[in-house]
């Protein structure tokens, strides 16, 4: 059984082709699609079971409010991934995830099920209307259980990955959507519930569902987690210690949060706006989501480089890095011909549905972000390449470093340059978003250096 399971990565260096990148990393980039189908549904039912205005309103409030605390799970499939090698560094790791992810879900069982919950939606969140704050904590007192899902989920995916079976995670996602949407067609067509408990009981659920399709699979293919861990490569760093666990991940979660405080950056600088903010945050926003439709696929490119690239292994990184900048110079040539040709603005009024004016304005939006595939690319295969050498601190320095960059370029722009002036604020966000993300990709990729990339000071 051992040897069925080895890694294709045990081959000899050279077996290592784009054809086989491409097989590993394709599933990965087909499952932002399903995540997005996924959340289009949940939207489309909110507007059609009861109290659909206050759902809608009500429910962006708690998905703020638990994508805030439990946002550093994420990193959990990235830290089994890049420490796990044997089935005690595999316990080391889950004790110290599901330690945290308890620690989350204590926080939002405490807001949702206290008095503690009705004080913080009035007094931080700043919710007035009574019947807002009792909608908040129906959403609280399901979502409160997303901690402990999506630590099932990530633990057992980093397994997977680091298997190569990648074909795994996007089959859980599929499970996923087909659930949710047996779900919410039986919610729309019952009435029984409403809208702010049909959708926080499909995102729990759901994800619910997802780490136990990826948990079974491990079983299947593995007999248990620890017999999964046991047989994927050792990566020869000794021990692993609670204080190498903390010291690789907290830089991680830390990048996490400055990331979630990105987008309301941008917004609040555009909104800045005396001459109509509506319509340049309405451009923002749907610019934003049609380019994310050729960014997100790469979200996962880092797996690419965390998996296959050794020490000592100088071809395997460069024909990573290079499928990586293929990948991400094909979806920027894409990004372009949304905006040279009337396919961006057609998405946009015709498919969205947007009105003239936030379409034509949109498309000089798609302009400043367009470069984006691209950078991202880049990024992403430097910090596959940090995560495997346990050198997450940069991560988290560049990550801060982009958003004073954000902030800056806001600052400037649409305080003493006034160039709000004469350049629309919508494409001035764009722009500083742009611009942060390079800053940030050129420090990982200049500090990264010889000592990290492998073989560097040999060729």
């Amino acid at each position: 059984m051992a040897e069925k399971n080895r890694k294709l990565t045990a081959l000899g260096d050279n077996c290592l082709s784009y054809k086989h990148l491409l097989a590993f990393f394709l599933p990965l980039a087909v499952t932002p699609f399903f995540i997005m189908s996924i959340h289009s549904l949940m939207n489309a039912a909110l507007a059609r079971l009861p109290y659909p205005e206050l759902s809608i309103a009500v429910f962006t409030v708690v998905k703020g409010i638990a994508n805030a605390v439990k946002a550093p799970d994420a990193m959990f499939m990235q830290l089994n991934v890049s420490l796990v090698d044997d089935r005690k560094s595999f316990y080391t790791t889950s004790k110290f995830a599901w330690s945290l992810g308890g620690g989350f879900f204590a926080i939002l069982f405490v807001l949702g099920y206290s008095p503690a919950g009705g004080w913080f939606l009035r007094n931080i969140i700043g919710l007035t209307d009574p019947e807002a704050i009792r909608f908040a904590l129906l959403g609280l007192r399901i979502t409160c259980f997303l901690p402990l899902a999506e630590t099932l989920r990530n633990v057992h995916r980093g397994l997977v990955i680091g298997h190569e079976r990648t074909r795994i995670v996007t089959a859980g996602t599929a499970v996923r959507l087909v659930m949710i949407s047996l779900f919410l067609f039986w919610a729309v067509r019952t009435q029984l519930i409403s809208g702010i408990v049909g959708a926080s009981l499909a995102w729990t659920l759901g994800i619910g569902i997802e780490g136990l399709v990826v948990f079974l699979a491990v079983i299947y293919y593995f007999s248990s987690p620890g017999q999964a861990a046991e047989e994927l490569p050792k990566k020869d760093k000794g021990s692993l210690k609670m204080a190498q666990v903390l010291s690789f991940f907290v830089p991680l979660a830390v990048m996490r949060m400055l990331w979630s405080f990105l987008q309301p950056l941008i917004q609040s600088g555009i909104a800045r706006s005396v001459e109509n903010p509506t319509l340049d945050l309405a451009a923002f926003g749907v610019a934003y989501g049609v380019i994310m439709l050729l960014v997100g696929p790469l979200r996962n490119l880092h797996q690419c480089s965390l998996v296959y690239v050794q020490e000592d292994d100088y071809d395997r990184w460069m024909k990573v890095k290079r499928f990586s900048l293929y990948a991400g110079g094909i979806c920027t040539l894409l990004s372009f011909a949304l905006f040279l040709t009337p396919a961006g603005f057609w998405i946009m009024h015709h498919i969205i549905g947007v009105s003239v004016e936030v379409a034509s304005l949109g498309r000089m939006v798609l302009l400043a972000l367009s470069i984006l595939p691209l950078i991202r690319s880049i990024r992403e295969a430097y910090w596959g390449l940090l995560m495997g050498r346990q050198a997450t601190k940069l991560i988290g320095y560049a990550m801060g470093l982009n958003l004073s960059v954000v902030f800056l370029v806001l600052l400037l722009a649409i305080g003493p340059l006034e160039a709000a002036a004469w350049i629309s604020p919508a494409v001035i966000g764009a722009a500083a978003f742009t611009i942060g993300q390079a800053v940030e990709t050129l420090v990982v990729w200049y500090f990264a250096g010889d000592d990290l990339v492998p073989g560097a000071g040999k060729n």
